[in-house]
């Protein structure tokens, strides 16, 4: 995979990360709704990620496929975020190392039952 696309798939992992926290969701449940076409599409538009905050993207997203959720503001911070979504990058990269496979596996990768629990012990310095 590509720098540029591996940037792309964690800065929108963490966005859906912190998206299923404002929304008090699953994970898989704002995957599922969000869609991998969408994800496909959000991978590729280069401005959001470099003008967006990760709440802002996560509020980007429900725009982007007409969903309007409830929002609440959640204790992340960025840092903790940019973090999580390495951690969602390196996971989809050892996956699917094809650019065009990205969303597909960062979909699959999203809605794994074990990744709290593998973010939690692949990161020390997650908030309890």
């Amino acid at each position: 995979m590509k720098t540029e696309t591996k940037e792309k798939v964690a800065f929108l992992a963490a966005s859906l990360f912190d998206l299923a926290e404002m929304t008090e969701s699953d994970l898989s449940s704002v995957v599922e709704v969000v869609g991998t076409d969408a994800i496909q599409e959000l991978i590729g538009m280069d401005h959001l990620r470099y003008e967006c905050s990760y709440d802002r993207m996560a509020e980007e997203i429900c725009s982007y496929i007409d969903w309007d959720p409830m929002l609440v503001m959640t204790g992340w911070t960025d840092e903790d975020l940019s973090r999580i979504g390495q951690l969602i990058a390196d996971l989809v990269e050892g996956d699917s190392p094809a650019d065009d496979d990205a969303a597909e596996s960062l979909a699959a990768i999203l809605t794994w039952d074990g990744l709290g629990a593998w973010i939690a012990c692949n990161d020390g310095e997650m908030p309890t």
